[in-house]
């Protein structure tokens, strides 16, 4: 075994990959592409969205069923396996249930067994084995989760004045600049501090300060400034469960459990990639722009040979480029803009879209319906959809939920952010944030005398 490299097993082949590369790019780098199947008609599903977001990648890992392969890191003596197909998932039997799919429509087993219950129940159960979903951990992993501890660890503040719900660039800077202010701040984040820097989602950004920097070198810096400032900073590496009455915010990772209850939230908890529709949209290879960008740049895994890029902005240009640069062939940009002239190094065609992906276990090509009407066949083996984003609101609108809409104590930054930043970088809103977050909780603070007075 090479230095900084790992070795897992994968059903019954041992797999190297470098140190820190998921389970799912370490696959994906060997030439597995087919993860997992689709529930009721064994589509095979593969790496999709490089973060977590998605159910294209669940695995069996020491055990333990349902584990996110693309944001775990392999490490040494792993055993893993894929859950779903027979005899195997590259090659499925059930696959062969998609031919009767007319048949096999929402509750088609009530309406076929209506004077039977006994046997739709009985069919639900064989739906159940084939699906192959609601598995349990072997004895072995069951045991080690419920033997896990979780310490009421007396350095987390458990009412801290704000929480920070994501550690990309917007939440560190929030958490630095509330902290700046004397508040108690509890940053959350699922995985290492960065989000999506880390990937090269983007070359330039502006600081807090209006200067343009490179992405890299600023995100180092607000990292270790929030690790420099503990306690005035603490930081979970875990989940925001939700927000639930009473301002309860229970935070669950690997080691903790606790539950919060802040003065002020802010919610920088990114935002979801938006894919395209097609018929085929979901073989393997087709995957979101921010999971090729982490097998490129995070884990240095080519995530095809031929490649298809599907885009509405400049953004996607930009990312062929990168493709490029990586050794990847660009057969064509898909731009479904109308009326742009876009300069680019790659063949592109406007006002276009995709109808249809070709193959059967992965994309083996696309039909592209060209401005004209005309549809032409391209071949390629990723297709990456570089078409925005839509902000991850779901704590938002918890705390909305419980509060009137006139009500202060949460602000949304970052990707995540759905006001109105003005002419304001994000960073420079973040900070904003920051500062309006610890200010509006420390207003809320009873000050000495009143805590000596209900005493």
């Amino acid at each position: 075994m090479s230095e900084g490299s790992v070795r897992f097993t994968f059903e019954n082949r041992e797999i190297e990959c470098a140190d820190g590369t998921s389970v799912a790019g370490a696959l994906l780098a060997q030439g597995t592409t087919i993860l997992t199947r689709s529930f009721k008609y064994h589509r095979a599903r593969g790496y999709t969205c490089g973060y977590g977001v998605c159910p294209n990648c669940p695995l069996t890992i020491d055990g333990v069923p349902g584990v996110l392969s693309c944001t775990t890191p392999a490490k040494d003596g792993m055993v893993v396996s894929r859950e779903r197909g027979w005899p195997s998932a590259s090659w499925d039997i059930f696959e062969a249930s998609a031919l009767f799919s007319r048949l096999l429509t929402a509750g088609f087993q009530f309406r076929y067994f209506a004077r039977h219950p006994r046997l739709a129940h009985l069919f639900e159960t064989v739906m159940a084995h084939i699906a192959g979903a609601g598995r349990i951990p072997t004895a072995a992993a069951a045991d080690r989760l419920t033997t896990r501890v979780f310490p009421q660890d007396n350095r987390i503040p458990f009412a801290p004045d704000v929480v920070v719900v994501g550690g990309g660039l917007s939440g560190c800077q929030a958490a630095i600049s509330a902290a700046c202010a004397g508040a108690t701040v509890v940053l959350v984040n699922d995985g290492p501090l960065g989000g999506r820097s880390l990937a090269g989602r983007c070359r330039v950004a502006v600081d807090a300060a209006g200067i343009e920097r490179r992405v890299d070198r600023l995100a180092d810096e607000l990292i270790t400034a929030v690790r420099a400032m503990t306690p005035a900073i603490t930081v979970i590496d875990g989940t925001a469960v939700g927000w639930f009455e009473g301002g309860v915010m229970p935070v669950v990772g690997d080691g903790v459990q606790v539950q919060l209850r802040p003065a002020s939230l802010v919610v920088a908890a990114g935002s979801y990639e938006i894919a395209d529709l097609y018929a085929g949209n979901d073989l393997p290879g087709t995957m979101l722009q921010g999971a090729a960008e982490r097998l490129l740049h995070r884990e240095n895994v080519r995530p095809g040979n031929r490649a298809v890029v599907v885009t509405d902005s400049d953004a996607g240009l930009e990312f062929a480029d990168e493709l490029t640069a990586a050794g990847i062939t660009v057969e064509l940009v898909v731009d479904k803009r109308v009326g742009v002239a876009p300069a680019a190094r790659h063949a592109v065609v406007t006002g276009a879209r995709v109808v249809r992906a070709r193959g059967r276990r992965a994309v083996r090509g696309v039909d592209v319906r060209h401005g004209d009407g005309r549809i032409f066949k391209y071949r390629c083996d990723l297709v990456v959809h570089a078409l925005g984003e839509r902000p991850a609101e779901e704590l938002r609108t918890q705390w909305l939920a419980q509060h009137s809409a006139a009500a202060t104590g949460m602000w949304t930054v970052g990707s995540a952010c759905v006001e109105d930043r003005g002419t304001m970088s994000a960073l420079q809103h973040a900070a904003h944030v920051g500062l309006l977050a610890a200010k509006t909780a420390l207003a809320q603070a009873p000050d000495d005398d009143e805590v000596a007075s209900d005493a």
